[in-house]
């Protein structure tokens, strides 16, 4: 009767727990078919990135023109974890969040407090005479600052962005994404599989971005892609995104059966172990004569005989 109470206590937990986590957020697992004829970009259906936005430790360069005497602005900045670019004598620039356009528009702004608006590019010039324009209240007439000619901005190292290859392949870890790798790029430049994956069972995780309910796992057909020439699951990477490449089944109960027998392994060669001590420490206590099998204490008593020589030897 208790044991049966003790079943039904435990279907009931069981039950209970597939209920919550069928309430909760659920992975979806896109199933190749859905993927050939759907709008995920891949090798030749490329999509172009958005605007890229500048993180640490992304490399900038930035270049004045026409900067104070003594004082050049030129060359590759560091945004450091801070989120700031450091331009030396005319201070730092918090740019971490914002596009191209947007870091040249707040450089310049900052500059101001250094540099004219005729040095930043900021003054419209006339074609023909080569000279400002001026309004009709006698001003110069100023243009956009991400138009001006005269400071210029880009970035040389993309740090920030990345994917993440994981799982049995030669080298694991980050890699620096440019826009146009894909997942055939990021397994070449990991080394390849290592002959403990399996090449059946390769996924992409795509991360949900903020706000969604469930990130999006997408299954990676390396047999077809690399065999077939088949383009359908070489997804075009995207920051964010893992692969996974998963270990052969078997090799996984091999080192699961390694793991279980390790304890056992352990106990027994301690005990093996210790039972050859204790013969040894036994053996090494008894008298020399019995221990060699001699019938007195002599010395003729302890050396072993010799064998015969054989003809011939010396």
């Amino acid at each position: 009767m208790d044991r049966a109470f003790q079943a039904h206590r435990w279907v009931a937990w069981l039950a209970t727990l597939a209920l919550a986590c069928s309430a909760g957020c659920q992975t979806v697992r896109t199933p190749e078919e859905k993927i050939a004829t759907g709008h995920i970009a891949r090798e030749f259906d490329k999509v172009s990135m958005p605007e890229y936005v500048l993180e640490s430790p992304d490399l900038v360069l930035v270049e004045v023109l026409e900067a104070l005497p003594g004082r050049p602005i030129s060359g590759e900045r560091l945004v450091r974890p801070d989120g700031k670019l450091s331009l030396g004598f005319y201070g730092d620039v918090y740019v971490a969040g914002l596009t191209m356009s947007e870091a040249k528009e707040k450089i310049i702004l900052h500059l101001r407090k250094y540099l004219t608006d005729e040095a930043l590019g900021l003054v419209e010039v006339d074609e023909e005479t080569l000279e400002p324009k001026v309004g009709p209240d006698g001003k110069p007439i100023l243009i956009e600052p991400k138009d001006s000619a005269s400071v210029f901005l880009d970035v040389t190292a993309y740090n920030s962005k990345n994917y993440y290859i994981l799982g049995d392949v030669l080298v694991t870890g980050r890699m620096p994404i440019t826009g146009n790798e894909t997942v055939l790029d990021a397994i070449n430049f990991a080394g390849g599989l290592m002959p403990t994956a399996a090449p059946q069972n390769i996924r992409l995780v795509r991360p949900a971005p903020p706000g969604a309910c469930c990130e999006q796992v997408l299954p990676v057909n390396l047999a077809a892609i690399t065999s077939g020439g088949d383009p359908t699951t070489n997804y075009q990477l995207m920051p964010g995104d893992r692969i996974i490449v998963y270990r052969d089944p078997i090799v996984r109960l091999t080192v699961f059966l390694d793991r279980l027998a390790a304890p056992f392994q352990t106990v027994m060669g301690t005990i093996l172990q210790s039972s050859f001590t204790i013969r040894a420490a036994k053996y090494a206590s008894l008298p020399v004569s019995t221990g060699l099998g001699g019938t007195g204490g002599s010395a003729a008593g302890r050396i072993p005989p010799q064998l015969p020589l054989e003809p011939g030897a010396r």
